[in-house]
């Protein structure tokens, strides 16, 4: 599938994030299958943008989703991941690439098509307990609830 370089108002950036990644590194996405092609963002400034978007829970996605997801870490295909997960359905799925010890390349899926092998795969494993367990918008800022809150 051919890639498309842009992405409108991304500027400014976060710091904690950017210094996570390599000097090269690029995030791809599927745009949760809403768009024809994938999406390559190469700058970090575009990363970061991406990913407070993309990471910002909302009605609209909670919506797509099917409901709120609990947030999980997994290895998918050897690589770290963070899996978003609606019941026993993985509604989304993020990759890392590490080099030397920072993030090369992110890795977006949402599409439910190409998220299929995975939902099978989990649905066939006994998961540990979430890293966050309600990905909610409260106000302006997040409700977070971790497995280890009180």
């Amino acid at each position: 599938m051919p890639c498309q370089n842009s992405i409108s108002g991304c500027e400014g950036t976060s710091s904690r994030l950017v210094a996570l990644l390599t000097d090269d590194a690029i995030a791809i996405s599927d745009g949760a299958g809403l768009t024809e092609t994938l999406l390559r963002f190469d700058t970090a400034s575009q990363i970061a943008a991406v990913a407070r978007a993309g990471f910002k829970p909302t009605p609209a996605k909670r919506r797509l989703a099917g409901g709120t997801p609990a947030v999980h870490y997994a290895l998918v295909n050897g690589a770290p991941a963070i899996l978003f997960v609606v019941g026993d359905q993985v509604v989304g799925a993020v990759t890392f690439d590490v080099a030397d010890g920072r993030i090369a390349t992110v890795r977006g899926i949402a599409a439910p098509a190409r998220l299929a092998r995975l939902v099978e795969a989990w649905r066939r494993h006994t998961p540990d307990a979430p890293l966050i367990t309600e990905w909610r918008p409260k106000c302006r800022r997040y409700a977070v609830r971790t497995r280890d809150s009180t």
